[in-house]
């Protein structure tokens, strides 16, 4: 064989011993394959320095072999560890993943969805920020499958993976069950689907016979820790201050736990704080931060798997797949822990 041609799948099929057809089968990871006749054909297209043509696949397949991962904003630490598992299962099935921001701003997000073909992406991975009708009717017109991440009723089209319970409902029953008694809650524009979080807030007071006080609830702009800062600053000029803060997030209950530091208030002595979403950060700062993992790397990891098997395979209903929040409780809200 002449070393300096362009190694071809003829090549590597003649060195295995093997079909074209098997070699290919091999390829594009398709099952049916013995393991060894696989292994023996992996060493030979390694030996050969054989390169598949992806874009003679691509075109062959009418795929662009690309996925489009679209979130609120990377810049927010809960969101790295997701775009990671999710590139991860996107490279293991030879695809690309693109990143796009769409800044909680529900027309970026929209946009993404009507024009995916003009992006080239053969599907999406969407964490939404839109009201759940406008997103229903937009996705009912996509040209690509859009798997979402977060909880939706069954009339959502499109595959989607979420929790069982909403985090909130974990954060608000630990603050109850270590006594503390005027709860407040710390959160973003009201308008966000994460208003499921503030759902289970307000749920969980009534169901434990507590009162809802309007006064106690603090909407910023974002979810943000400056929204935290902003939050305690606010409550610590109440007459008589809440004995625990339930943030949306990490970054709010990370702002909130800041903001009393520098007003001298204790945490968790004075003031219990959870937060949702258990980044890395919760373990940086001092107090750390009790919060509520809802397994983002996981979460991302089947959303990606779920979307390449709807373009591989079209399956016939949508698929909701639900994972279980768990409580991490730090020293936040209890100070001996």
């Amino acid at each position: 064989m002449n070393k300096k041609a362009k190694v071809t799948i003829d090549d590597v099929a003649q060195e295995a011993g093997v079909a074209k057809s098997t070699v290919s089968r091999i390829i594009n990871n398709a099952p049916g394959v013995k393991p060894a006749t696989r292994q023996k054909v992996n060493r030979v297209i390694e030996a050969l320095g054989f390169t598949p043509n992806l874009m003679a696949r691509s075109l062959k397949t009418k795929l662009r072999r690309q996925i489009a991962l679209a979130i609120d904003d990377i810049r927010n630490p809960y969101y790295p560890e997701m775009a990671w598992a999710a590139e991860q299962v996107a490279k293991q099935n030879d695809y690309r993943l693109v990143l796009i921001n769409h800044y909680g701003n529900p027309t970026e997000e929209l946009a993404v969805i009507k024009e995916a073909n003009d992006m080239h992406v053969d599907g999406i991975v969407l964490v939404s920020i839109s009201h759940p009708k406008t997103l229903s009717a937009v996705m009912k017109k996509a040209t690509v499958p859009v798997c979402l991440i977060g909880n939706y009723g069954e009339e959502m089209p499109g595959d989607a993976v979420g929790l069982n319970q909403s985090e909130g409902f974990l954060a608000m029953d630990h603050l109850i069950r270590i006594g503390r008694k005027r709860i407040a809650y710390a959160g973003g524009p009201t308008h966000l689907h994460r208003g499921a979080r503030f759902a289970a807030y307000e749920k969980t007071l009534a169901e434990n016979f507590m009162s809802i006080v309007p006064e106690l609830v603090f909407n910023g702009d974002r979810l943000t820790i400056d929204t935290g800062i902003a939050a305690a600053r606010y409550y610590h000029q109440l007459g008589e201050m809440p004995d625990a803060v339930f943030a949306a997030n990490d970054l709010v209950a990370i702002g909130v736990i800041q903001g009393f530091l520098e007003l001298g208030v204790r945490v968790p002595e004075d003031v219990a704080v959870i937060g949702i979403d258990d980044i890395n950060w919760c373990t940086l700062i001092r107090p750390k931060v009790s919060s509520v993992s809802n397994l983002v790397g996981e979460m991302g990891r089947i959303a990606v798997e779920l979307l390449l098997q709807r373009i591989d395979n079209g399956l016939a209903e949508p698929k909701r797949v639900q994972l279980e929040p768990r409580l991490i409780v730090r020293e936040s809200t209890v100070k001996s822990y």
